[in-house]
């Protein structure tokens, strides 16, 4: 079947960009020795064209800065910072007009894989409480060994099991999930979960892995000052 080469390419990526020590695993990021950075983040080339999907962007269009929020669903860093953070970020620049927040779906493992195509099946009132839930329940279907859990939550936000199991079958959408993660590591040189590019009129630039808040609010605020 086409979706099991599609999960085969995922199960390649799997490993990458990780290293094992002292029994625990870490996020390694590839980012180029010479490369400038602007405190937490790196700096990427003005004119870099990403092709991500704005069909669940929330926040004004107008926006001076856009978040592309880069994760895995099964991925813990990744659900810290969202169940966590992303909500103040929300509050402090998402409510007030300063940013706009894409969330990209990089899946790191089979079933995250299924979780993010669910979630493309998503209407757009359900889209965000169907990612929230799935951060929110992330140990309780992450290591399923059939979709049970999975098709369960889909359920909640509108979608039958004949309709998620269509969803996880749909090659054209396993690829172009597949398609916007290879770009993400061939031209933004990610190798893991979760990271940040962060869009404006001054530039581009990435934060790879999970920061604290404070981190982060002093950093947008850095850039929104730059564009004042």
């Amino acid at each position: 079947m086409a979706i099991v080469f599609c999960l085969s390419a995922v199960f390649y990526f799997n490993y990458k960009g990780f290293v094992y020590e002292n029994g625990k695993i870490y996020l390694k990021t590839q980012t180029a020795d010479a490369a400038e950075h602007n405190g937490i983040a790196t700096v990427l080339p003005a004119d870099l064209l990403v092709n991500v999907s704005q069909k669940y962007a929330f926040g004004s269009a107008s926006a001076p800065l856009t978040l592309y929020e880069y994760s895995s669903l099964g991925c813990p860093h990744c659900a810290d910072f969202h169940l966590d953070v992303m909500p103040l970020i929300e509050t402090e620049y998402v409510d007030k007009g300063l940013l706009r927040v894409v969330f990209v779906n990089f899946p790191l493992d089979k079933n995250s894989m299924k979780g993010a195509m669910l979630s493309q099946c998503m209407t757009f009132q359900n889209y965000f409480g169907f990612i929230d839930k799935l951060f929110d329940t992330q140990r309780s279907w992450w290591m399923d060994t059939d979709n049970d859990r999975l098709f369960r939550y889909a359920s909640e936000f509108g979608l039958s099991y004949d309709e998620a199991l269509e969803c996880i079958n749909n090659k054209t959408q396993a690829m172009e999930i597949i398609a916007q993660r290879q770009e993400a590591i061939t031209r933004l040189k990610m190798e893991g979960t979760p990271a940040f590019l962060v869009s404006g009129s001054d530039g581009n630039e990435i934060i790879y892995g999970a920061v604290s808040h404070q981190k982060f609010k002093e950093y947008l605020d850095s850039r929104l000052a730059r564009l004042q």
